[in-house]
């Protein structure tokens, strides 16, 4: 079968009779070229014009030096005792900042690669192995630098790394939170803008525009893929603090050396005094996180109070911020620099503390805790706590609470010396002074007579007789019993106050009931803030028969009435509150407020305008315009002065009596004293808490005080030597000798 021939496709391109032709691109090849020397030439005439109409405009501005604002912190003004004592100041010290690509590990990878291209020359930098060289070169730069800025500076490689870090860390969250911000913005506006189908432009041009545009922008679903670079990661941070002068010569003398490097000039919190009232004080620290760059505090490298006198008054403490203006080159060599505004210095504070007898409290305390610390078991705490308190109007003239701390450790910033202190068993940064409550014992019973008499349910003369126990020998007994196996025999209200009797409180309580008990509490300020001017105070807890069930779990009982009536049960003071208790029993009825800041003293001057001493005399504030105005005392309401005198009595024969339970411990010869001692149980096994509650001198009270042991065992013993040494103290110091200026020659009881 023949084959048949094969098809010429060249027959359907092809005219019937005509040879097939050849397709001929150079006209097309003409036009585009024609098309591509016509925007070229554009370009070329736009950047002509440009040369010639603005090119020494853009040549200036080339050359120009770059303006860098910072902020300079404020001053902290300072804090003095009412003897002119500086307790706490701003020192300025120079500081080693590091720019923040030096300290960046791992380094970020364009800022690498754009610092070793600048250090070769226009030929180099088209070779990338020599590139890549000059990356390795100057990244062992980096770490030979780093290692020998941290043995100028004391520290060890590890110390130096962490403090890197923390930097680090917070510049990257800094950073994440600029760049989550702008993401969510974008995406709100994207959003927006998708909500419904723009229309399209009506001209053809418009139409070609929206298409270039659609081309080129990144798609809608996706965030913009770089990051925006944050000022801190351009700026220098401060690595190490308080560096020596031979240092800052070293670097100041080798720029060459240290290219990363900036000598700067920070002030730095200094506590003078070390640890004396330390927990007054308070110290200073970073802002936290959910203040940092708020409309006060809007840097993170400012420093703000955390703790005592710092946070409380920190508004009039803090100064405000100042700018600094840099003018650098191209390269980041600074040419010139000066100060927009001067920093701010804040206000001085002075406080109501005597530096000798707040260094005798502290003292005294320290060497009590050591003692009850030895005789403890393992795993409780041995703290102590002193308060002394003008009776007249609340000024605190000593606090004292041990252990304690050196605020500067906090000033430094170091975390090998903070972390101690936060794990510490002993808890030296715990305020025993106004956040310890616990049991008062039978200090309370002060309260209990003033409830009694007042609610007459017993009158001061009428008899008792103590057995030594309620009506069981096994339960609701006194002390003496105890010990002897015998009671207190016939005693009236000073007997069984003198004598802690409490059999006496147990029996005329429980026939009384718990509202009279609560009720003169309250009165009397317990259960409640004292309104010091201290942040954290504790108010400790005041059971009732309406709330002992959520302390308790179970309805009120007769027992809780007698356990309320000797301080124990559910009740908790801390010292500061029965320190207040005393000065309204001494004051005549009134109840004041606790405080410690007396005066605003000006921002301190120039060491050529300061006194002798290099301090400036403080002035009050004005009456009309003072932040430091203390509420009035307030008369306790329906109190009796018979009544009171009844108790007066009764704890001025503590002391005084041969037969009152402090009178081998506390009495003097040279001053009378008042007051009560508590021995409050904590639980089987364990020592009881022992205080010493009181004024003196007892007929025309100055002042009242508080001395409490943790554990401390049987108050005469444990907290009397204390008070008596405490109270010598201030009569070696002529506090009962002379008249306090604020103090009238009348006694205010007699008022």
């Amino acid at each position: 079968m023949p084959l048949e021939p094969a098809f010429d496709w060249h027959c359907l391109h092809a005219e019937k009779g005509a040879p097939p032709r050849a397709s001929d691109s150079r006209r097309r090849i003409r036009i585009c070229l024609a098309g591509f020397l016509g925007l070229l030439a554009m370009v070329f005439g736009r950047v002509v014009q440009l040369e010639w109409t603005q090119g020494a405009a853009f040549r200036y501005q080339a050359g120009r030096p770059i303006e860098v604002r910072h902020g300079v912190p404020g001053v902290r003004g300072r804090i003095l005792a009412r003897d002119g004592t500086v307790l706490a100041r701003d020192e300025e010290k120079p500081a080693l900042a590091v720019h923040y690509r030096w300290l960046q590990e791992p380094p970020d990878p364009r800022w690498l690669r754009l610092t070793a291209r600048s250090r070769l020359s226009r030929r180099e930098r088209t070779d990338p192995d020599r590139v890549a060289a000059e990356e390795a070169r100057l990244h062992a730069e980096r770490a030979e630098v780093m290692r020998g800025l941290a043995r100028l500076a004391g520290l060890s490689a590890d110390e130096w790394q962490r403090r890197s870090q923390r930097i680090q860390a917070r510049v990257e969250r800094i950073s994440d939170s600029v760049n989550r911000r702008r993401f969510a913005a974008g995406n709100v506006e994207r959003a927006r803008d998708g909500r419904g189908e723009p229309p399209r432009p009506p001209t053809w041009l418009g139409r070609l525009g929206s298409c270039v545009l659609d081309f080129l922008r990144a798609s809608m679903d996706e965030p913009p893929a770089r990051r925006m670079i944050v000022a801190e990661e351009l700026d220098y941070h401060v690595v190490a603090e308080d560096v020596p002068l031979a240092v800052v010569a070293e670097i100041q003398s080798r720029p060459d050396r240290y290219p990363c490097v900036q000598i700067v000039h920070r002030a730095r919190r200094a506590y003078p005094q070390g640890r004396l009232a330390a927990h007054v004080l308070g110290y200073v620290g970073a802002v936290p996180s959910r203040e940092a760059g708020g409309r006060d505090l809007h840097h993170p490298d400012d420093r703000v109070g955390r703790t005592g006198i710092e946070l409380q008054y920190d508004r009039l403490l803090r100064g405000t911020r100042g700018e600094a203006v840099e003018w650098t080159d191209r390269s980041g060599r600074i040419l010139t620099s000066y100060r927009q505004r001067e920093p701010g210095i804040g206000r001085d504070v002075v406080l109501t503390l005597d530096t000798q007898l707040q260094r005798a409290a502290e003292e005294l305390v320290e060497s009590a805790r050591h003692r009850r610390a030895a005789l403890q078991a393992e795993g409780e705490p041995a703290g102590a706590a002193i308060v002394v308190m003008d009776v007249r109007n609340g000024a605190i003239l000593a606090a004292a609470s041990a252990p304690a701390y050196d605020p500067n450790v906090f000033a430094g910033g170091e975390a090998s010396e903070i972390e101690p202190l936060m794990h510490d068993p002993a808890h030296p940064l715990f305020d025993r002074v106004l956040q310890m409550a616990i049991p008062p014992g039978s200090v309370f019973k002060t309260v209990s007579a003033m409830a009694l008499l007042e609610a007459s349910a017993v009158a001061p003369t009428e008899p008792f007789f103590c057995r030594g126990y309620l009506h069981h020998p096994d339960r609701w007994r006194c002390a003496i019993f105890t010990r002897h196996a015998s009671g207190h025999g016939e005693v009236n209200l000073a007997d069984a106050l003198a004598q802690s009797c409490n059999v006496y409180f147990f029996h005329h309580a429980g026939r009384m009931g718990p509202e009279p008990l609560v009720r003169w509490a309250s009165r009397f300020g317990i259960g409640r803030t004292t309104g010091v001017d201290l942040p954290y105070e504790s108010s400790g807890t005041l059971p009732m028969p309406s709330t002992i069930v959520e302390i308790e779990g179970h309805p009120w009982r007769a027992a809780d009435t007698q356990a309320l009536a000797i301080g124990q049960g559910s009740l908790r003071v801390t010292p500061l509150q029965v320190a207040r208790m005393m000065a309204a029993v001494a004051n005549g009825g009134r109840l004041v407020t606790p405080h410690l800041a007396c005066a605003l003293g000006l921002p301190e001057l120039p060491a050529d305008a300061t006194a002798a001493d290099g301090t400036e005399p403080a002035e009050p504030a004005e009456p009309g315009d003072d932040p430091l105005r203390v509420a009035p005392a307030v008369a306790i309401p329906d109190l009796d002065a018979g009544t009171l005198a009844a108790v007066r009595e009764g704890l001025e024969r503590v002391v005084s009596d041969p037969s009152g339970t402090a009178y081998a411990t506390v009495a003097l010869d040279s001053v009378a004293i008042a007051g009560k001692t508590g021995t409050a149980e904590t639980g089987p096994g364990r020592a009881e808490h022992a205080w010493f509650a009181g004024y003196a001198p007892a007929h025309h009270p100055q002042v009242a005080f508080v001395v409490v042991v943790e554990h401390g065992g049987d108050a005469a013993s444990g907290a009397g030597p204390i008070a008596r040494r405490l109270v010598d103290r201030m009569q070696r110091q002529g506090y009962f000798a002379r008249a306090y200026r604020t103090a009238t020659a009348e006694s205010p009881v007699a008022r």
